[in-house]
């Protein structure tokens, strides 16, 4: 009788999360600069173009940032990241379907 061995290997990769703590919450809306990350699923833009307009108008956000990621897998580039969160207080990025 042989003494074959038989190695099963799973194919998925090990799922190691980094834990985060949440971004401290912002005073207050008014003022502030909102930066919105489209993912460009179906209605997303829908989703964020009546965000902007009660940010603006309910909540006296000052100013608005956009960028509409090419496709909702493709993550947002860094320094596209970077840019948009450096001349805001806060972000939100839209997923729809």
């Amino acid at each position: 009788m042989s003494q074959d061995t038989i190695t099963v290997v799973n194919p998925a990769a090990e799922d190691v999360t980094e834990r985060l703590a949440l971004a401290p919450r912002i005073a207050s809306l008014r003022g502030a600069r909102v930066a919105l990350i489209d993912n460009s699923k179906h209605n997303a833009d829908r989703f964020l173009d009546t965000l902007a307009t009660l940010l603006v108008r309910d909540h006296g956000v000052a100013a608005i940032a956009r960028y509409r990621k090419v496709s909702a897998s493709v993550p947002t580039p860094p320094e596209t990241l970077s840019r948009l969160l450096e001349g805001s207080d806060a972000a939100v990025h839209g997923v729809a379907d």
